[in-house]
């Protein structure tokens, strides 16, 4: 299985997001918080499932590159 289908990876995401969706939530009426917080969840999900994401350089490969462009 994929890492980016993992469940345990989707809820990690989640997690990671959830102080960004309950500030953003502060400017919806109350009443219409809670399906607001379902709705962005399941988006975020679909998203990392659907999304083709590029591998990030590592870190010696970030220096080099640094490296090469202030030469």
């Amino acid at each position: 299985m994929s890492e980016l289908t993992n469940q345990a990876f989707q809820e990690e995401v989640l997690q990671m997001l959830k102080p960004k969706i309950k500030s953003v939530l502060t400017q919806t009426d109350f009443q219409y918080r809670k399906d607001l917080e379902q709705e962005l969840s399941l988006m975020i999900i679909t998203t990392v499932k659907t999304k083709k994401f590029k591998k990030g350089p590592s870190f010696f490969e970030l220096i080099e590159t640094e490296k090469a462009s202030s030469m």
